[in-house]
Parts: structure tokens; C-alpha cells; sequence
């Protein structure tokens, strides 16, 4: 074994060199490696575990350890976060937003889907003027198959917050299966459609009309103000009366009032609420595609799963969970 006082040879007969995980190698080298790969492709992460620690180990090697370890957490990702405070009013709105991307693997792309659930007390803004601002910490959950299962994993974290009703705020775009999943099991919550994917909708409506340019920004900068301000029904008649194709001016028209009671954004603003989910969408980048989605990966459906379970874990600040699978026994006499 390499230490910091030199090399020092344990026999494998001895206790020390036995883990109940199989692999041959320390507890402490095991979760460095697990990080670098949950965090980087094999071969670089190889290559990092070189010059920063000084030791060879195979891009094989450290594959093998994301994927042990991805699949042991999984079960723990699925037990509820534990809430340290009560959440009252009015710092007690908990936001829900949830969306999915496609990832290439073996059987074709597959939808990757990705909550985020966050307090709003989690808000800061930047120091930086112009800014932002960021989240300080939320709960991410991920997975690759059923919009059931998905739902499940969800409904896991978010149950603890049904308590908060209208304050418990869900966001996201117009598909039917998550509004349909919170109406079913929240049905008390706040129910918000991303004004930003309703405004491309509009912004589609006033490009057919006139191009682009200065009169398609200003008839824009109108729906907008109407829309902030709670005006569906100025925007709809300001839609119908453009020169547009019947069908596309039907369509637009049909998406806003299907989801024309998620859109009362004054009444939001009121509330201090967010109105875009501007968070789960830069989730996407930081969580998932910032390791499953680089220049030619294609993966296995499980072997995808094992490291978004690992990055999940990272993001939401549960990294203990990889570190009571790798060592058990110390874990719980640490803890």
C-alpha cells in the first residue's frame, strides 16, 4: 500500500486487506476513484488518478467502480431526504420542476428525465451585478425509462412537502404527463407553465406575421407586457387577427388555453414566485449532459443509469450514501 510515509506491505491474509466489496483496493482510493468517474470519461479519469494521486490505475478499472457503486446506491437514492427544519410560510415554498433530455445507447436514444426539487430559501442572488444568482443546494432525481418510475422517485422526495399546499410550486413546460402527475398526486400545489416556452409559441405567431426584424420585435414586446400582466385573452385575439397560416395560428392558440389556468403570472409575481424553469433546464447541463452527453458516447441504458445515480447523489449533496457503500463499518462508527 502507497502512503504518505512510503510503500507498506499488508498481507492478504490480514483483515485490512480485505473489503466487502471485492475490489482489492482501499476504501479511501475507491472513493476517489468513484468521483473521478462519475465526474469524467474513463480515460481521463485514468489519467487525473495518474497526476493527482500518483497512481496507475486503467480506465477498465475505475469503469468498474462507477458502475459497482452506481448500482449499490440505488436503492438509498430512492429513501427520502431528510427535511432539518419545518418549512413555514412565507419562506416556505419549495419548488418542483422537472424535464427530459435524449441520450444516445445501445437500443437508439432514450429519454433521460430530471427533477429538481429546491427551497426557495436556497435562492441567492449573485454579487455580480446583472447576474442571476444561483441555488445554493437542491434534490435531483434521475432516471432512464418509465414516466411511472420516474414518477415514483419524484413522489418520494416531494411527499414530505404535500404539507405546504399552494406553496409547494411545480414548473415546467406544457407536457401532459407532468402536469398530469402533479394534478393526481398534489392537487393543492401551485401549477406553473415556463412563461419562456409559452413566449416562443407567441414568438413563432409573430415571426409568421412579419419576419424578423423591428415590427416582429415590437408586436413581441407587446404579447409580452399582456402576458405578464395576465391578459390571455388580448394575446389570443392578437394572434387570430394575424395574417398566419389557420393552422399555426390554431395551434398556438389551442397550446395557450389548454394551459391558459398555469398562467396567471401576475398573480405569481404577486407571490414572489419564479416563472421560468430557467433551473432544471441548466440541471440538464450541470448534472446530466456535463458527463452523459459528450462528443460520441453511447451507452448501455444501465450503465447510463449507475453514473446519472452517481451524479444525482454528487449534485444533491448525498455523497455520503457512496461512502457507507464503500466502507460500512467505519461509516457507521464515524457517524
Amino acid at each position: 500500500m502507497k502512503t504518505r510515509f512510503g510503500a507498506i506491505q499488508i498481507a492478504n491474509s490480514e483483515c485490512f486487506s480485505k473489503h466487502l466489496s471485492g475490489f482489492g483496493i482501499s476504501p479511501y482510493l475507491q472513493e476517489k476513484l468513484v468521483f473521478l468517474g462519475q465526474f469524467e470519461v474513463y480515460q481521463q479519469a485514468s489519467e487525473l488518478a495518474k497526476t493527482m494521486l500518483g497512481v496507475a490505475v486503467g480506465p477498465s478499472q475505475i469503469d468498474r467502480l462507477t458502475s459497482h457503486y452506481g448500482a449499490a446506491i440505488d436503492a438509498d437514492l430512492d429513501q427520502p431526504m431528510p427535511i432539518e427544519e419545518p418549512l413555514t410560510v412565507p419562506s416556505g415554498v419549495v419548488y418542483a420542476q422537472a424535464d427530459g433530455a435524449m441520450l444516445l445507447t445501445d437500443e437508439g436514444y432514450k429519454e433521460a428525465k430530471l427533477g429538481r426539487i429546491f427551497a426557495a430559501t436556497a435562492l441567492k442572488k449573485s454579487v455580480v451585478d446583472e447576474r442571476g444568482g444561483q441555488i445554493e443546494s437542491s434534490v435531483f432525481v434521475g432516471h432512464i425509462g418509465t414516466a411511472t418510475d420516474f414518477k415514483q422517485k419524484v413522489a418520494t422526495q416531494l411527499d414530505p412537502h404535500k404539507v405546504l399546499g399552494e406553496n409547494l410550486v411545480f414548473i415546467s413546460d406544457g407536457s401532459l404527463w407532468l402536469r398530469q402527475m402533479m394534478e393526481s398526486s398534489y392537487p393543492g400545489a401551485t401549477l406553473i407553465l415556463d412563461m419562456y416556452h409559452a413566449l416562443e409559441y407567441i414568438g413563432a405567431a409573430g415571426t409568421a406575421a412579419f419576419g424578423v426584424g423591428k415590427r416582429a420585435s415590437d408586436w413581441f414586446k407587446v404579447q409580452r407586457k399582456l402576458m405578464l400582466d395576465s391578459c390571455l385573452n388580448d394575446i389570443l385575439v392578437n394572434i387570430k387577427s394575424l395574417s398566419i397560416p389557420c393552422v399555426l395560428s390554431a395551434s398556438i392558440c389551442a397550446y395557450l388555453e389548454a394551459n391558459r389556468d398555469r398562467m396567471d403570472y401576475k398573480a405569481y409575481r404577486k407571490r414572489g414566485l419564479l416563472i421560468g424553469s430557467g433551473a432544471i433546464e441548466s440541471a440538464h447541463r450541470t448534472v446530466m449532459q456535463r458527463r452523459l452527453k459528450r462528443s460520441g458516447q453511447r451507452w448501455s441504458i444501465q450503465g447510463a443509469q449507475r453514473v446519472l445515480n452517481l451524479r444525482v447523489c454528487l449534485m444533491s449533496n448525498r455523497w455520503n450514501l457512496v461512502r457507507q457503500q464503500i466502507e460500512p463499518i467505519n461509516y457507521a462508527m464515524a457517524a
